[in-house]
């Protein structure tokens, strides 16, 4: 079933900005096709794939219909009332058939969230079966605070959902939301006429030196300048991401090894880690899923330039590092062309795929329509496995990285 569908996942994220776990979103049918997904489809999809490949140990909210509960609900046996989240979508009737299925999962084990909360008496019906409301940021039809101060004394959580930016994110948090979904994370938290500081200036140029460095030698006199940097990448290359067969004991071992546009694009990555500090850690998971996304897409294309798709894939979130836009994030770091034009114009070759990364991140299901129907000979089947392939991979290195 797995072969007729895309998934994406949305992070959620806790007071902290710690992500606690991820919303699925699926898209069904054939290509071009706007069939809806059937819950039969959604549950084998989960299942065909595996859980620990979607999310890890993480819980993983899953939309359910009335349809579902009223006819389905069976199909819950299939997925593990420990990991998942049943999240009853806003349309949803409260009659009491669709009350009393609630109840029953409930009394399962499984904990129930209600989506896109616009108002008290929305969540009135749902309030003493539900362990989660979703307030719908945008389209709340009162005060986000007046849903929280009626339920309060419930024993429910709060999550504010479609939060935008790290304003609207700290507002949420002021009122006393509990948990955060958005693309918030992977957005500039821009203060008026502010630069990067000179600490981020300098990690800046040793990136830009690892960039341009066009020898072994040279690229030994970028890593020996600094110890730190030296230490981390020896540690990382020694990780069980890496799974070499013996220790790399040296900085001029590791080069050697690895070859110079290996340890470009590591060093790359482990400079981004230094600009990363205060920010959300999905926000470096979400760099590293898009370039192995757009490497292993380049590569199903027959594309060459590969190792360019994996700069632009770690790239893409450099304005959310810098707080600043990426126009004014590309003036500090000297890119190839296309990689400068693909960050920037998503008509451009390299824009046109990073597009389907991020469409795969939000449900843009007809970005993805358009770029597998146009000629691309990529399939749904194609993209959902180089996608899950991708995250697995983004969440080994991440791994690694979180010892460093």
């Amino acid at each position: 079933m797995s072969n007729e569908i895309l998934i994406g996942r949305q992070p959620i994220f806790d007071r902290d900005y710690n992500v606690v776990a991820y919303e699925m979103l699926f898209r069904g049918g054939a290509q071009g096709s706007d069939v809806e997904m059937t819950s039969q489809v959604m549950v084998n999809a989960v299942m065909d794939i595996g859980l620990e490949n979607i999310a890890g140990a993480l819980p993983v909210f899953f939309n359910i219909d009335e349809s579902f509960l009223l006819h389905e609900t069976g199909l819950s046996q299939a997925l593990p009332q420990q990991q998942v989240v049943l999240e009853v979508l806003e349309h949803v009737n409260p009659g009491p058939a669709v009350l009393e299925a609630c109840r029953n999962l409930k009394d399962a084990g499984y904990t129930l969230a209600l989506d896109d909360v616009i108002s008290v008496e929305h969540a009135r019906p749902f309030v003493d079966l539900v362990d989660i409301i979703k307030v719908d940021w945008i389209e709340a039809e009162e005060d986000p605070g007046n849903i929280i101060s009626a339920f309060r004394h419930e024993n429910v959580k709060f999550l504010a959902e479609k939060i935008d930016s790290y304003e609207e994110a700290e507002k949420a948090k002021a009122l006393g939301f509990d948990l955060y979904q958005g693309y918030f994370y992977c957005k500039p938290d821009i203060v008026s006429g502010s630069k990067p500081p000179e600490s981020r200036m300098s990690v800046l140029r040793a990136m830009q030196q690892a960039m341009t460095a066009t020898s072994i030698d040279e690229m030994f006199d970028v890593v020996k300048q600094d110890v730190t940097l030296s230490y981390r990448l020896l540690k990382y290359i020694n990780s069980a991401a890496f799974a070499l067969r013996r220790e790399v004991q040296s900085i001029e071992q590791a080069l050697s090894l690895l070859g110079l546009s290996n340890i470009r694009r590591w060093l790359t990555l482990l400079t981004m880690t230094s600009l990363a500090e205060n920010k959300p850690k999905e926000l470096i998971r979400q760099a590293l899923w898009r370039a192995r996304f757009l490497e292993m897409l380049a590569r199903a294309m027959g594309d060459e330039a590969i190792e360019d798709d994996f700069l632009t894939g770690l790239f893409s979130i450099l304005d959310a590092l810098l707080d600043c836009s990426m126009q004014e994030s590309l003036v500090e770091v000297s890119l190839a062309e296309h990689v400068h034009n693909g960050l920037i114009d998503a008509r451009s070759a390299m824009g046109e795929k990073l597009a389907v990364a991020r469409a795969l991140e939000t449900g843009d299901w007809d970005v993805i329509r358009l770029f597998s129907n146009d000629g691309k000979r990529i399939t749904y089947a194609e993209l959902t496995r180089l996608q899950t392939e991708s995250m697995l991979w983004a969440d080994q290195q991440m791994a690694a990285l979180s010892a460093l």
